[in-house]
């Protein structure tokens, strides 16, 4: 499977979490992004790269040649404390033994904070700590260099890894605090920014992020006092603590289980770096949308591996905001408490500024699109005002797409296909509003030393050494404008309007399936969306064409893609079959996203009446892997008094969902039982399964197609396989689905106007 379905499924799971957060806890949460981070580990780690640390190199000659310059110099005064930390017991004892004695006892975590950040800023460019102040002020760092864990047992509990977050801590501010010194009449100094620390003891636990917890984050120390607590928010990567070498994997999957609340919490993150320190071991990673590159390992308790990481904290604190992982594209002006983005527009070669009004949608993985939506208005002329409340709202997407895809090698362009759809149905007035208008729209341009380039992952490990980059997926970030702004299913009224936006969404399907020839290949409950019309009518909307491609090319590829949103993926798509992807796959996503609405509800009033999940078969749709989900939907779709008795007899008893009900049961008949064709192309057969057995079916009762009016009678009868034969006559097939879609939409609607609405 591509990592675009490990994003896809990491991403169900958790919209899964909080869409019935009545039957998930935090601690399910917190477990299901545990699993993420392992697999990201597993999966995606590349370890030992050499070349890692040139991607903080600042770009820019003069900040570069000054990093170096100051690095050097932070490294000599480093070496001193040092130096005088050895010789302070009269030289009579070990180095080890010299630092104990000498050192402040153990504090709690936010007071040895504390101690390292409160150092007074320094009045001159000149070094003047006295002997005494390195002494309580660094000794932590000096514990830290010094710390033996050879020793210790593995299997002991890890009371060590409060003194080696304290020694990082000492470390970044003894750094901080050198360069700042030497900046402060340097050219670079208005450049340049001061890192410090904060750990988990001063972090905040709330509700939404208490299953998070920080060993150490790298911060930017703005030199103002303020009461506020720092977070992940305001963190500048995360640290992963460890006690014992043996430990190294651990770290990996503690820091991709932190660095994934920095892509959640930070809209301006492009990628993350981190770091995990290992007893003294160090390893810096950055963070790329399918992979995690690890440094080569940096030992603090030797001068070299010194050396390495403060000339690493260096380039950090010195190098351009896009290095360190941000998007300077997406600012936050603190003074009007807003984030304005700039959006280039490839068709007319013009940016357009943006304020944001509202965060639709966050990115929540570790890997993957990190899809970002926001809602927002023009800018206007007058840098004061926060936007042009006359002009109207528009949806932002942000996002990092696979311009190929990872297993067909089919171009995939959002941007284009918007184009095309909007230019082939702007003449069909009907279908107005079911599908995004494109505002403005195209690939994020960053500002680098050789001009305006395009944003890509190739653009991040620009100085990665080449057989490594040509492990990692290329990934291109596009920004799209839209309009009209949606809003997700849940806050739709009933069910009358869910079957109404069914309808509307699934004729733009088709129109765009015919007229353009794409097919859109992710439907799910997040992708159909709703707006209303001045007298409170509903209008369905298909969004998202990330993954959308041409039919032709989908026809045509050797192996057809294996994309979507994991639990609404259809089985073909689910067993990566060699059966070509057509419309038929979309709708049969459509059976499960309804399967789901009618289980756990609409609204949050339909879920407060739902029944556990957990105790339902529907559960192995969301919670397994996709071979699982393959086989559990085969069964219940491939009989119609199973699909019956194990779905539709769970979906709510509330009002209006005896239609929605209905409308499951005649799309199935019609996707999986249709009456118009063999009963080759019925069903969900090719070989017998386990559970086909116990179900009492033989493949002597799929009889050979004969020559009838069905609608597959000119299909090849050496296909057997049931989803091939209706690959074969799809077109036809969706017309009737739609036939049906829209019957159901006519009596939903004429409900509604009589204010008879389920």
């Amino acid at each position: 499977m591509s990592t675009e379905n490990i994003q896809s499924s990491g991403s169900s799971t958790c919209l899964d979490a909080r869409s019935t957060n009545k039957y998930a806890s935090i601690d399910k949460l917190r477990h299901s992004c545990i699993a993420e981070a392992e697999q990201a580990v597993n999966d995606g780690l590349i370890q030992d790269v050499t070349s890692v640390l040139d991607a903080a190199r600042p770009v820019g000659e003069k900040r570069r040649l000054c990093a170096i310059r100051f690095a050097a110099e932070v490294c000599k005064r480093l070496e001193a404390v040092i130096c005088r930390a050895q010789q302070s017991d009269d030289g009579g004892t070990s180095a080890k033994r010299s630092c104990e004695v000498n050192s402040l006892s153990v504090e709690p975590a936010q007071k040895r904070a504390k101690t390292v950040d409160g150092m007074a800023p320094a009045t001159s460019s000149s070094f003047q700590a006295s002997e005494q102040t390195d002494l309580t002020l660094h000794s932590h760092l000096i514990q830290w260099i010094l710390f033996q864990s050879s020793s210790e047992d593995p299997s002991t509990p890890a009371s060590h890894e409060p003194e080696i977050q304290s020694g990082i801590s000492a470390l970044v501010g003894f750094v901080g605090q050198a360069l700042a010194e030497m900046a402060a009449d340097n050219v670079c100094y208005s450049s340049m920014r001061k890192l410090s620390t904060f750990q988990k003891a001063e972090s905040i636990a709330t509700d939404n992020d208490s299953y998070q917890q920080i060993d150490v984050a790298l911060t930017m120390d703005t030199g103002s006092c303020t009461d506020t607590v720092p977070d992940h928010k305001d963190a500048v990567m995360m640290v992963a603590v460890k006690q014992f070498a043996q430990e190294q994997h651990r770290a990996y999957r503690y820091l991709a289980y932190c660095t994934r609340k920095l892509f959640t919490t930070q809209p301006n993150r492009r990628f993350a770096w981190g770091l995990t320190a290992c007893g003294t071991t160090v390893r810096a990673c950055l963070f790329a949308h399918d992979k995690v590159l690890s440094s080569e390992a940096m030992d603090v308790s030797t001068s070299d591996g010194r050396r390495v990481f403060v000339e690493l904290l260096t380039n950090w604190t010195m190098c351009e905001s896009w290095r360190l992982g941000y998007n300077p594209t997406i600012q936050y002006d603190a003074d009007l408490k807003h984030w304005e983005i700039d959006v280039y527009d490839s068709d007319a070669q013009l940016t357009h500024s943006y304020i944001c009004e509202d965060i639709r949608c966050n990115a929540n993985s570790t890997f993957g699109r990190h899809t970002r939506c926001f809602v927002a208005r023009e800018k206007t002329a007058d840098p004061a005002s926060a936007a042009d409340q006359d002009s109207p709202k528009v949806l932002i997407k942000d996002t990092w797409a696979h311009p190929i895809s990872p297993d067909s090698n089919v171009v995939r362009d959002e941007v284009a296909y918007l184009r095309e759809i909007q230019d082939a149905l702007a003449d069909d007035h009907t279908l107005n509003g079911t599908y995004p208008r494109l505002e403005a729209g195209g690939v994020v341009k960053i500002m680098c030393s050789d001009g305006v380039a395009d944003d890509t992952t190739q653009l991040i490990l620009v100085d990665i050494a080449e057989d490594t980059r040509a492990k990692v997926p290329n990934r291109i970030h596009r920004r799209i404008v839209m309009s009209p702004v949606g809003e997700p299913i849940h806050n739709l009224k009933s069910v009358d309007e869910l079957i109404v936006i069914v309808g509307d969404v699934m004729a733009a399907h088709t129109a765009i399936a015919k007229r353009c020839g794409l097919l859109h290949r992710d439907l799910s409950d997040n992708n159909i969306m709703f707006h209303r019309d001045a007298n409170g009518g509903v209008k369905g909307m298909l969004v998202d064409f990330d993954n959308a491609c041409r039919i032709a090319d989908m026809e045509n590829a050797e192996q057809p893609d294996c994309v979507g949103t994991l639990p609404f993926m259809s089985i073909g798509n689910l067993e990566m079959s060699g059966v070509k992807r057509t419309v038929l796959d979309d709708w049969e996503s459509l059976i499960y996203i309804l399967c789901w609405l009618g289980t756990v509800g609409i609204s949050q009033a339909d879920q407060d009446s739902a029944k556990a999940v957990r105790d339902l078969p529907i559960k192995n749709w969301h919670k397994n892997s996709p071979t699982n989900i393959a086989n559990s939907k085969r069964q219940f779709m491939h009989d119609e008094g199973f699909f019956v008795k194990h779905i539709l007899q769970h979906i709510l008893n509330a009002q209006g969902f005896e239609e929605l009900r209905k409308l499951l049961f005649i799309i199935r008949a019609t996707l999986f039982g249709n009456k118009h064709v063999s009963s080759s192309a019925q069903g969900c057969l090719t070989l017998p399964p386990p559970w086909a057995i116990d179900m009492g079916i033989a493949l002597s009762e799929v009889p050979t197609p004969s020559d009838t009016q069905f609608l597959d009678r000119d299909v090849d009868p050496a296909i057997t396989d049931s989803f091939a034969r209706r690959a074969e006559i799809a077109g036809v097939i969706a017309d009737e689905l739609l036939g049906v879609t829209q019957k159901f939409r006519s009596e939903a609607l004429e409900r509604i106007n009589k204010g008879n609405t389920h």
